[in-house]
């Protein structure tokens, strides 16, 4: 009879451990039925293709439409500036004088000679008309009032390059030599330059030598001051710089707000091929892998992971030529944790 209680007891017990291994293990496989069944929260965006334009993107320089050095033909002491630093001048105002008195001395006292050459001349013209007077006398004075007139325009020429006049109108930029200083012939003495239309000296490589064509419209960003201007490339170069590889091309953009200065630098942008429909997705929803790029669209709650190959890129954005479409639901927020067929839970 102990026995048989004894067995009894030792099979409640058995039935006990059983019990609780059993319910342990339906615990484990519960836990990790919601483990593999957990979603993972996303962010999606339709994709609608648009207008998208292929360019080639470089850095310019701004440089004056017009510049010139303008120099003395006639040596001298600078008597007075009639512009200063910084001054707009309009073609053939004066800018400075030099001095100049003894020239005007000369050229008075030539003209006076002139005026009574010239009378004389026309006296002896009309009497030698009338055979008065005989022709070596009527040449003599034809020729002596040439030849005054001669001096006259010549010493006229002179003065007048004492003074230093704008070949354009344009700012003063710089002045070399300040008034009371001596001017040496052809020196410097003050740099003109016209800023109302500018141009972008850039160099472009020379694999895109048959994509770049003068008359092209351009983009032109300049981060100095915050605006985009569209200009027309006005030259192309008809050689490639040995040293970079690149050929130069110059763009020409109206200034009129003057916001434009020399040698403030410009991202050129030249577009080569337009598209009628393009999808651009945010760069950084892509994922490099060994044989290319990877996004991830939602489709049924799972997330896809398609292929993509990307035409171009610009700042933030990429131009994608295959792998997409409109319509499609991109995966733009939680990306970063998917694999192709992860449940998905799309969130607003």
């Amino acid at each position: 009879m102990k026995l048989v209680k004894y067995l009894i007891v030792v099979l409640l017990l058995i039935g006990s451990i059983s019990f609780i291994g059993c319910s342990e293990s339906e615990g484990n496989t519960t836990e990790k039925k919601k483990e593999v069944i957990k979603k993972i929260s996303v962010k999606t965006i339709v994709l609608k293709s648009g207008k998208y334009s292929d360019f080639i993107s470089v850095i310019g320089t701004v440089k004056p439409f017009q510049k010139a050095l303008l120099s003395a033909t006639e040596g001298g002491k600078i008597t007075k500036y009639l512009k200063d630093k910084g001054d707009y001048v309009k073609k053939g105002e004066t800018i400075l004088e030099i001095d100049n008195d003894i020239l005007k001395a000369n050229l008075d006292a030539t003209k006076a000679q002139f005026e009574l050459a010239e009378i004389t001349f026309q006296k002896q013209e009309m009497i030698y008309k009338q055979n008065v007077n005989s022709e070596i006398q009527y040449l003599q004075s034809k020729y002596g009032m040439e030849q005054l007139k001669a001096n006259l325009s010549m010493i006229q020429t002179r003065y007048n390059n004492t003074f230093i006049v704008a070949p354009f109108s344009g700012y003063i930029d710089y002045k070399y030599y300040e008034e009371g200083e001596l001017a040496p012939v052809g020196q410097p003495i003050i740099n003109l330059i016209d800023i109302g239309k500018v141009k972008i000296e850039a160099g472009v490589p020379e694999n895109f030598i048959t994509l770049v064509k003068k008359g092209d419209m351009v983009a032109v960003l300049i981060n100095a001051v915050g605006k985009e201007y569209t200009g027309k490339i006005s030259f192309v170069g008809t050689s490639v710089n040995a040293t970079n590889r690149t050929f130069p091309i110059e763009i020409t953009i109206f200034n009129k707000e003057k916001l434009l200065k020399p040698e403030l630098i410009a991202d050129v942008k030249i577009q080569t091929k337009s598209y009628d429909k393009m999808i651009t997705i945010p760069t950084e929803v892509i994922t490099r892998v060994d044989n290319g790029y990877v996004v991830y669209v939602e489709n049924n709650g799972i997330a896809e992971g398609r292929e993509v190959i990307i035409l171009k890129r610009s700042g933030d954005k990429v131009a994608v030529s295959e792998g997409l479409n409109d319509g499609d639901k991109l995966i733009v927020v939680g990306y970063q944790s998917l694999i192709d067929g992860q449940a998905i839970n799309v969130v607003e």
